[in-house]
């Protein structure tokens, strides 16, 4: 079975290594892969039980939003699908790996 998102790796412009997911269909989302949540973002999805956030980060053509009718609720609906996927096809996986950004049940703890 063909997966719809495939991730990757790649230095942004401040040559700093970043983990991305792209959506192999048309538009070609890219999701960028971010421990917080980053300000002046259009959309950013939380990957379910992890300090992690799936960040729209263009398309493959650039950094824009292709402008039809409810492309916003479309890529709202991408971002959703690429933090289920990346939760059950990456951590997955490589639990070990993810630990550290592992939401605990005393990390909401007043006072931590």
């Amino acid at each position: 079975m063909r997966h719809p998102f495939i991730t990757y790796r790649e230095t942004d412009k401040n040559g700093i290594l970043q983990y991305y997911i792209l959506q192999r269909a048309f538009p070609h989302y890219i999701g960028l892969m971010a421990t917080r949540p980053i300000e002046g973002s259009i959309c950013q999805m939380p990957v379910a039980g992890y300090r992690l956030y799936v960040t729209f980060d263009g398309t493959l053509m650039g950094n824009f939003i292709p402008a039809f009718k409810d492309s916003l609720q479309e890529v709202t609906a991408v971002m959703d699908e690429m933090a289920v996927w990346y939760a059950g096809n990456r951590i997955v996986e490589n639990e070990k790996r993810y630990e550290r950004f592992k939401i605990k049940s005393n990390d909401n703890v007043a006072g931590k």
